[in-house]
């Protein structure tokens, strides 16, 4: 679901420094993969987890989305939660795309001299470790309404750490 709002939601969640990632791992052997599920009003449905390496290894995802049957905004939220990294991701491509572009007006906020506040970096890649937030408050304001949203969303589908979180927000209704 390409709602712009999520934009707003995203980045006031995940803001500029904000970002946590956590990860967790399959147990000894291999074990580790749990099963997902997913509920509405009206029925129930359950996945069976994923099986990990032979020696050792993460354990594979679940099979439903635990975000699905929830109002629009809680369903992003609960994707952006259930998804850190890539959530962390999509900031970084929404930032790329609404913030360090030259065409658009936040690159005058976002792309600074000055090290504690540039969020773009010369090599193409964004730094959300810097405290900037007129940055932060024009990519807001630029991802709901303007067409750099999409652009991040769409690289977002394409990028193999991202495709989890936009998988779960077009479950979202």
């Amino acid at each position: 679901m390409k709602a712009l709002g999520f934009a707003a939601i995203l980045v006031s969640v995940c803001a500029l420094a904000a970002c946590t990632v956590t990860s967790g791992e399959g147990g000894t052997g291999g074990e580790g993969g749990e099963g997902g599920s997913t509920s509405s009003s009206s029925s129930t449905t359950s996945g069976t987890g994923g099986e990990g390496g032979e020696d050792s290894g993460t354990g594979g995802e679940g099979g439903g989305n635990e975000c699905t049957g929830l109002e629009t905004t809680a369903c992003m939220t609960c994707c952006s939660e259930a998804h850190p990294s890539e959530t962390e991701a999509f900031n970084a491509l929404n930032f790329l795309h609404c913030g360090c572009a030259a065409e658009i007006r936040c690159a005058a906020l976002c792309d600074t001299t000055d090290p504690t506040t540039d969020v773009c970096g010369d090599d193409g890649e964004v730094n959300l470790e810097v405290n900037n937030t007129d940055c932060e408050l024009c990519v807001i304001e630029e991802s709901e309404t303007g067409p750099c949203y999409d652009d991040a969303y769409t690289a977002c589908e394409a990028a193999e750490g991202c495709q989890a979180l936009t998988a779960c927000f077009n479950s979202c209704e």
